[in-house]
């Protein structure tokens, strides 16, 4: 396991502790049946919290077309960073690689973690981060850099994917 800190813009020190998911499969093999599924659902949350809470670090970051952090971000190259820092999970990437990851939801249960698609399901244009509350983090165009937006009909996603269990 790995240690991660960083700092939001508010000032405030967040410390997540990434795994790799054989890690947690190792994990959460040796333990007993019922801990099992009381873990399991706490390590889940843990990490969708910390998923959210690196994403809205990131907000008013420049959206840089290919970029993957630092300097700023696209939309695959930002949730491509917060999911690897935030959580230990690879999840490739590109829309293409990421949409192929994790299972599939509806958007009726979506959870605060899950990524959001836009386009086809075999080839997506555009991915954010769902926090919540009817809304999501996505590294928007070069004008806007990465925000906040809530779910309307006019932008809807195509397709949703839970990575985390």
């Amino acid at each position: 396991m790995d240690h991660a800190q960083y700092t939001t813009p508010e000032g405030n020190s967040v410390a997540t502790k990434m795994t790799t998911t054989k890690a947690v499969t190792i994990q959460t093999t040796a333990t007993a049946a019922k801990p099992k599924k009381a873990k399991k659902s706490v390590q889940a949350t843990g990490d969708a919290s910390a998923i959210v809470t690196l994403a809205e670090a990131q907000l008013g970051k420049n959206y840089v077309w290919g970029g993957t952090g630092a300097n700023g971000f696209d939309c695959s190259g930002l949730t491509s960073y917060v999911y690897s820092k935030a959580a230990g999970v690879n999840i490739g990437r590109t829309t293409y690689d990421q949409v192929k990851q994790g299972t599939s939801v509806s958007m009726k249960n979506l959870q605060p973690g899950d990524l959001l698609f836009w386009g086809s399901v075999s080839a997506p244009y555009h991915v954010g981060i769902y926090i919540g509350n009817n809304q999501y983090i996505h590294a928007a165009t070069p004008g806007q850099g990465v925000i906040k937006q809530s779910l309307s009909s006019y932008f809807y996603p195509s397709a949703a994917k839970r990575i985390l269990n």
